[in-house]
């Protein structure tokens, strides 16, 4: 798992190089509610979060992206910590771009933690300085646990740069 959240941290850093080195890079930060539903368990559970994603133009209608972020969750009495690491692309379509992202999505929960392979389907619209984000996302897990997480909720980013 540490190889793999190393070699996800390292894509991110490359694209934001190599995006920093076109100065066609923006950064947003900001906040989200999201339900969450774990296969096996009967509740849905509802939590707060903070991204930081940081995108780039790739052509005049393609833009790529990197994000991550911290959820929180309180699931059957103790917290659940949902941290997604994802790349991704956006279609621009004027103010709307809708969007996908694959990565890894790591959680800890009880005491014990595990992780899988993430995918993001997104629906962003955009405002001068804010993007108004719709998402599901879903980890199928293939450490420490089997089965599926499914969040789905939305997100308002604020441009930071």
């Amino acid at each position: 798992m540490k190889n793999r959240i190393l070699f996800t941290l390292a894509s991110i850093t490359l694209f934001l190089i190599a995006a920093n080195a076109q100065n066609k890079t923006s950064v947003s930060f900001g906040g989200g509610y999201s339900t969450y539903k774990a296969s096996g368990n009967p509740k849905n559970t509802s939590g707060f979060g903070l991204d930081i994603i940081a995108k780039t133009s790739l052509s005049e209608s393609v833009e790529g992206f990197a994000q991550t972020g911290y959820n929180a969750y309180l699931n059957n009495g103790f917290n659940v910590a949902y941290i997604p690491l994802l790349v991704g692309v956006n279609i621009k379509l004027d103010n709307f771009k809708p969007g996908i992202g694959i990565g890894y999505g790591s959680s800890t929960a009880g005491g014990s933690s595990t992780g899988g392979f993430t995918v993001s389907p997104q629906l962003t619209y955009q405002l001068s300085k804010v993007d108004l984000v719709l998402h599901y996302s879903s980890t199928s897990l293939h450490t420490g646990g089997t089965g599926t997480w499914n969040m789905f909720g939305f997100k308002v980013l604020h441009k930071i740069f």
